[in-house]
Parts: C-alpha cells; structure tokens; sequence
C-alpha cells in the first residue's frame, strides 16, 4: 500500500472514502521526502536515539530492543496524549467520547507497558498541540484514523528486529491498536479492514507521518 490510510478502490481504480476533514493523506513518496526535512529537527530535540532498520533488517539484540521500544513509546506517546487531551476537553459526544475515553485508558497503558520494559532513562513525553483536533468532530476522527494507522504500521516495521521476550508484548499491543482503528474507521462510516494486509512503516516514514500531523513540536 502507498499510505498508512489508504482505502480499498472501486473496480476502475477511483479511490474509495478518501477521507474526512481537509487535512491531505500523505503517500508513501510524500512521508518519506518529509522524512528527509523533519529528520534532523526530531533528532536534534532528542526525541530519537538513532536510526532504526527497517522490517527484518537485523540481527535482533537487547541494545537494538532499547532503541526500538524509545522509538515505539513516541507513537505511544503521541496516542495517549491525544485521547488524555480529548477526554478532558469534553467537547465530543456519543460514541466519539466513548472511543476517546476507552482508547485513551488503553493508549495510557501501552505507555506504562513500553515504560516498565525500559526501565529507568526511559525518555519523557514531549509536548503536543493539538489544535481543533480534541473538539472538532471530523477533525477528530480524521485525527484518530491517522494516528491509529500509524502506530500498526509503525509497530509492524519494528517487531522482526525484537528479541522474542519484546516480540510477545509488542505483539499484544499492536493487536489492541488494529481494533482501534477497525472501530474508528467505523464511527468515521469507512471500511474497517479495507485491505488484506498491513504495510509495515520504516522509522523514517513513521517520524515524517508523525511531523505531517502537525501535532509535534
């Protein structure tokens, strides 16, 4: 697939539910030329520790595990903060607030997952804003089926590189992710599997989605 959030297409080629709100869904091309601008910006902020290899690209190791699970837990970081933020806000209704509330506890213990595996020196969450996205309700799921996709993508890139030990919780937690985004696709009235298969993300692409967001600093 060329996006994180790219849907099924109708039988000649038209895309299908190309989304909601104004904010573009980038492909592939795009992420990865972004990638190359806001690389040295991330970095510098600390935010990443060093490259990280692409799906199956290493020998897993325990010092590769640290880099993978301090890259993972900024996805993580990035979810949690978004939900907690919607969640007291209280601008949604129904079953959008629903999802915020019950997807943010979850996001908020994938966190506290990935930081009890790092143990002391795991790095702190950043500073997030998140404009209308907490308050607007297309902005909103637009927001939630981006970032949603992003984390199974990004976690589906690094899980061949874990050692079996992180394989298993990295693996329990991806799972949880791909109901969110099956549930928010959902509530957004799009396909909630509208493809047979996930494509993992490398480091480089996810960061890139992540600055394209427009959430990060």
């Amino acid at each position: 697939m060329d996006r994180f959030t790219r849907d099924a297409t109708a039988d000649d080629g038209r895309a299908v539910d190309a989304g909601i709100g104004s904010r573009p869904v980038l492909t592939r091309e795009q992420v990865v030329a972004r990638a190359a601008v806001a690389g040295g910006a991330v970095a510098a902020a600390g935010v990443l520790l060093g490259g990280l290899p692409g799906p199956a690209a290493s020998k897993p190791s325990r010092e590769q595990d640290r880099q993978i699970l301090e890259w993972l837990l900024q996805v993580e970081y990035l979810q949690s903060a978004f939900y907690t933020a919607v969640e007291r806000r209280k601008a949604l209704r129904g079953e959008q607030q629903e999802f915020a509330v019950r997807v943010g506890r979850q996001e908020r213990d994938h966190v506290k997952a990935l930081r009890k595996l790092l143990g002391p020196g795991a790095p702190e969450q950043p500073e997030f804003d998140f404009k209308d996205a907490t308050s607007d309700p297309d902005r909103f799921l637009a927001a939630s089926i981006e970032l949603e996709e992003m984390a199974v993508a990004a976690f589906n890139g690094q899980i061949p590189n874990l050692t079996r030990p992180r394989v298993m919780t990295a693996m329990r937690i991806v799972s949880v992710e791909a109901r969110h985004v099956g549930w928010v696709r959902d509530l957004a009235d799009r396909n909630p599997a509208p493809r047979p298969a996930d494509t993992p993300a490398t480091q480089a692409e996810t960061r890139a989605a992540m600055q394209a967001t427009g959430f990060t600093e």
